[in-house]
């Protein structure tokens, strides 16, 4: 009969206090590339992200661009995190690790990311996993990106861990929360 009432009790304060229990920060937001603690962009000198978040759906914008570029080199990827394959249209390769033409790197197969996107650690993770075909000076070839966004407890800074089926160190990229 104690352990009943006790375990009552218990419920009744976790009501109770589960209204004023403060929400976890969210991915949502404007982020900016904080290169000295991260994995150098090689090629490209400035990384922003934008993430917006709608229950399900989640859209990823990430720009890249060198000194003085004015042009809009982006990759948007909007993603339903209750589907298995979105299908996302990639006209250009981002990850190339130098410029375009000496990599040779295209984006091959149907043109497109195939990307699973689900939420880890209570909602402050946000997994891709990204399957799709590289064209290459050797022919089409399969490849993978598994993308790990990973929010701080404060809110205040996103780290971007990238693993690349055709490399064997991961990418780190860190960004904080832009104002605004």
């Amino acid at each position: 009969m104690k352990t009943t009432r006790l375990l009552s009790l218990v419920f009744v304060i976790l009501g109770l206090a589960s209204p004023f229990a403060h929400a976890a920060p969210s991915l949502a937001g404007h982020w900016e590339f904080v290169p000295e603690r991260s994995t150098t962009l090689t090629f490209w000198t400035k990384m922003s992200l934008d993430i917006s978040i709608d229950g399900n759906k989640v859209q990823v914008t990430r720009v890249l661009s060198l000194p003085g570029d004015n042009a809009t080199n982006q990759e948007v990827f909007n993603l339903d995190t209750t589907k298995d394959d979105n299908v996302c249209p990639a006209q250009w390769y981002a990850d190339n690790r130098y410029d375009k033409a000496t990599m040779g790197l295209f984006i091959g197969g149907d043109g497109a990311k195939h990307i699973r996107a689900s939420w880890l650690d209570s909602g402050r993770t946000l997994r891709l996993d990204a399957n799709f075909v590289v064209n290459t000076q050797q022919g089409p070839k399969p490849a993978n990106t598994l993308s790990d966004y990973k929010l701080s407890v404060d809110g205040a800074t996103l780290t971007l861990i990238q693993i690349r089926s055709a490399r064997m160190t991961p990418f780190v990229y860190v960004f904080r929360r832009k104002a605004g």
